[in-house]
């Protein structure tokens, strides 16, 4: 079976995933999924979840087909898929995470305690939270690439940046005992690409979110992207808001599941 995403159609109340799906010898058919504008929102879904909960959902109902039984053409996302989709890709966000987009409040920190700030947010919710650590980022692009001007946007932001261009440069940073936070890649490198990335993410000593960067759009790899293991996919050049929001959410992840991964070991 072969499940290919056709694209979205956006209006004020919902977005429909189109999907076609051949299955030889079946005939091809067509699929919509419809998201309600109100499931995006900070505690539910974020806009690039909605191809990933899409296919889920339309794999999930192809898998149940039996020869009396073939799947609805139409299906909509509901609770129970929210929930689902949530449990497996942020399994330790919050219930409610309230994002505050508006201008920090002057603050000092004590000189013990760091925070990632950016942009004059607070990426990690509506208050200040302690870090820890240093957020470091790995950006993995050739030089003279679309990647160029984001590097200098993470850099004008309170993180460690690093630019490296094949795998076999970032294997003993991402096999170390601390790797990045983030790994921001092209889909294509002179030694591999990017699903080739998640794999090595998922073997760190630490979490670590990858996010895939492409140009121009592909709503192709977009699909194999989020269902293929990466935090996120993205359409370089971003907007500085569209770049703090993406960064937040990230960090949100990974420092979660950072968090979650020394409890167990503990």
């Amino acid at each position: 079976m072969y499940m290919q995403y056709i694209g979205v159609d956006k209006s004020a109340s919902s977005r429909i995933y189109t999907f076609h799906v051949i299955d030889p010898p079946h005939k091809a058919r067509d699929f919509t999924v419809k998201v309600r504008s109100e499931e995006f929102s900070a505690e539910r879904l974020k806009f690039q979840d909605g191809p990933g909960i899409s296919s889920a959902r339309l794999q999930r109902e192809l898998k149940g087909e039996t020869p009396d039984s073939r799947a609805e053409a139409n299906l909509c996302i509901e609770d129970q898929d929210i929930r689902e989709f949530r449990a497996q890709n942020y399994p330790h966000a919050k219930s409610r995470i309230v994002m505050d987009l508006g201008p920090r409040i002057p603050h000092a920190p004590p000189s013990h305690e760091r925070h990632f700030q950016n942009r004059g947010y607070w990426p990690l919710g509506s208050a200040p939270r302690p870090v820890s650590e240093d957020i470091s980022i790995l950006l993995l692009y050739e030089l003279g690439a679309s990647l160029d001007a984001l590097k200098s946007a993470l850099e004008a932001q309170s993180t460690n940046v690093c630019s490296m261009r094949s795998l076999q440069e970032a294997l003993p940073l991402l096999t170390a005992p601390n790797p990045p936070h983030l790994i921001f890649t092209q889909p294509m490198l002179p030694d591999g690409i990017w699903a080739d990335v998640v794999s090595l993410a998922i073997k760190a000593a630490k979490p670590v979110n990858v996010i895939v960067v492409a140009r121009p759009a592909n709503a192709d790899l977009n699909l194999q992207v989020i269902t293929g293991g990466a935090f996120d996919f993205i359409v370089a050049p971003l907007t500085g808001h569209q770049l703090s929001h993406v960064v937040r959410c990230a960090i949100e992840s990974v420092l979660s599941r950072r968090e979650a991964a020394a409890g167990a070991a503990a």
